[in-house]
């Protein structure tokens, strides 16, 4: 059943890890750009003593003034990123409403991963329907698949995922059948696939 809800507390707390993590990664990008412009000025420095003509001196002003302008333009994109990934997260903070799939099932398939791709699930529901969903965001784990499960989904601003987490809720099953290698990309390229 796909419904939208409220944030739980859950769902808060990853979303204040994320936040957490992007101040110490803007933290990072500023040491990043004050260790690169003191080893500038340093190697400029260095270099400054063993030049003998004016034109070596502007080639190495020239030179100084370049990797200057590089840290603050890794550092400047960096930040630019950062603060789009702060925004959309604050506007699903605010917008609070996620949308949530729950299933309630203890049949499934797996499709096991080949290359890189992640596992995929096709999980019998009533009425003779299947719910078919995988990819990297979905391997096992010591409580998922299970028999009661929901995927929660936050957006942000420009529709983008900001928050896919599985939560279980039920017991650990085992799969009824475990589909692999070829069997797998023929199943997933007919017509009929759920």
């Amino acid at each position: 059943m796909k419904l939208q809800r409220p944030l739980r507390d859950r769902e808060l707390k990853i979303i204040a890890k994320r936040l957490n993590q992007l101040n110490k990664n803007f933290r990072r990008q500023i040491w990043f750009l004050l260790i690169w412009t003191s080893l500038a000025f340093a190697v400029g420095i260095f270099a400054y003593f063993k030049i003998s003509t004016t034109n070596e001196l502007f080639l190495l002003l020239a030179t100084v003034v370049i990797y200057i302008a590089i840290g603050v333009w890794v550092t400047g994109k960096e930040y630019l990123k950062l603060q789009k990934d702060r925004r959309s997260i604050v506007f699903l903070k605010n917008k609070n409403l996620v949308t949530v799939i729950e299933v309630a099932s203890d049949l499934y398939y797996e499709l096991k991963e080949q290359e890189d791709e992640g596992v995929y699930y096709l999980f019998q529901l009533p009425n003779n329907k299947v719910f078919s969903f995988g990819g990297q965001d979905f391997y096992p784990n010591k409580k998922f698949p299970s028999d009661k499960f929901e995927i929660v989904e936050g957006r942000g601003i420009n529709s983008e995922v900001i928050l896919l987490e599985i939560f279980s809720c039920g017991k650990k099953i085992k799969p009824v059948r475990v589909i692999a290698g070829q069997d797998k990309w023929h199943m997933i390229n007919n017509p009929n696939y759920p």
